[in-house]
């Protein structure tokens, strides 16, 4: 297969996870129960719990946030979406008095992957209440939610230590940061240099202490999504970007990317104009540097002809009907 994306699939699979349903039906399923690193799928939770929080009124989609209130949880060099996203919301004209819609840190959220904005939603929407969204949706084995900002910190300042952290452990930690930095207190132990102590491995051995869950469970996550999308109107405008890539011309729906040096993950869902609907997820581990830049640039290509072209769809699955149960 010519798709750097369907032969990293097909060559190492014990890197990754991949499920894709159309109207309702399994089509392929590799390593759907197995838990992988997510990167930043796991905002999609946010955005759930952010709907969820409109919908009850416990928080306006048109409040006005100061930009400098939402630069407090900037770390510039873990957050390379944030000043692309606000150059273009000035140059569209969305800021007005350093002000932003909150709609629009949702979207810059989703479409930028702005870690910033996520630990602001975080602090927010609370993040108590982002964790529950857990049980909500039913997923059971997901790692508990937790800034970004902070696991950076808190991971640098233990690693420095000798400290190893998992999943769980490093959640702990950045959690108890994070209420500690809100409340205006101190945390011991940041006398690092980020922009040289946070290197290339050290991204690499954080990206593993991040939550993981499976694509199993994300499914779950955009059957809620996609049937929420038709009639709610915040979720079409947080989303809307996808619509307006000409990639995807004539789908409606939504899409999260999640990367880190060595992940490389896809959540969409989508509707065409037969009415067709479309959920695919994919977690690739373990990437090199090329391999990760070959991927990103394949990824459009990868997901167009997974949806358009069933013939794709079909060489896949039996590339991989030795190492999976499709």
């Amino acid at each position: 297969m010519d798709n750097p994306i369907s032969n990293y699939i097909i060559k190492q699979p014990d890197d990754c996870a991949l499920i894709f349903i159309k109207n309702g039906q399994s089509i392929i399923d590799i390593n759907a129960q197995c838990h992988m690193p997510l990167a930043s799928i796991y905002k999609l939770i946010v955005l759930k719990a952010y709907l969820e929080q409109c919908k009850s009124g416990d928080v306006n989609p048109n409040d006005l946030v100061h930009i400098h209130e939402l630069k407090c949880y900037w770390i510039r060099w873990v957050d390379p979406g944030f000043s692309g996203w606000y150059a273009s919301l000035k140059a569209t004209n969305k800021v007005k008095n350093n002000q932003i819609a909150l709609r629009e840190i949702v979207q810059g959220m989703l479409e930028y992957s702005c870690n910033a904005n996520t630990d602001y939603l975080l602090s927010l929407l609370h993040i108590e209440k982002v964790q529950k969204q857990l049980d909500t949706l039913k997923i059971d084995g997901h790692d508990p939610i937790m800034p970004i900002s902070t696991s950076v910190l808190m991971f640098l300042r233990d690693i420095k230590k000798g400290m190893t952290h998992t999943p769980i452990t490093l959640a702990k930690e950045a959690n108890s940061a994070f209420e500690k930095l809100l409340q205006g207190k101190t945390v011991e132990g940041l006398d690092f240099n980020l922009l040289n102590d946070f290197d290339y491995k050290r991204q690499c051995d954080w990206s593993d202490a991040l939550p993981h869950a499976s694509v199993h469970n994300y499914i779950q996550v955009l059957n809620q999504l996609q049937a929420l999308h038709k009639n709610t109107k915040e979720l079409q405008s947080v989303m809307s970007w996808f619509g307006n890539l000409k990639s995807y011309k004539g789908l409606q729906g939504g899409m999260k990317l999640g990367t880190t040096p060595k992940v490389f993950n896809t959540a969409l869902y989508a509707t065409d104009k037969e009415n067709n609907t479309y959920q695919l997820i994919y977690f690739l581990n373990n990437l090199d540097q090329e391999q990760k830049e070959m991927v990103t640039l394949a990824s459009n290509d990868f997901n167009l002809r997974m949806i358009k072209e069933p013939s794709y769809v079909n060489e896949l699955k039996n590339n991989i009907a030795h190492v999976a149960s499709v």
